[in-house]
């Protein structure tokens, strides 16, 4: 099989809401990146973040849904939301607290006065 064929090669991924651990795992993870921006006192600069990643990730979801090339094995809509508000934001958070942390990034003029 050569490249073109690879990359033009239709395939499908599907999740079954039922025996899928990655959505408790992406609860668990949400929680942890709300804790840690409350945690480091970057929660608006985190919610900002994640807003803009949800946006992003609702339009991503949406359109692959409306097309055809997603499909829900539970309550589409409610599921559409639990995709854009676990996956993309809080992933985020995470590297951006860890990267400051580290020193590859200052968020100090973004941390809340508390």
């Amino acid at each position: 099989m050569d490249i073109v064929s690879l990359l033009l090669e239709e395939i499908e991924i599907s999740r079954h809401f039922q025996t899928q651990i990655f959505y408790i795992f992406m609860l668990f993870f949400t929680v942890f990146a709300i804790y840690l921006s409350i945690r480091f006192k970057l929660f608006k600069f985190s919610m900002s973040l994640w807003l803009s990643v949800a946006i992003i990730g609702f339009i991503w979801e949406a359109l692959l849904f409306f097309f055809g090339l997603r499909h829900y094995s539970f309550f589409a809509t409610a599921e559409l939301m639990y995709h854009v508000i676990t996956e993309g934001g809080p992933g985020l958070i995470i590297m951006a607290i860890f990267a400051d942390k580290f020193g590859i990034i200052d968020l100090s003029e973004y941390k809340e006065e508390r």
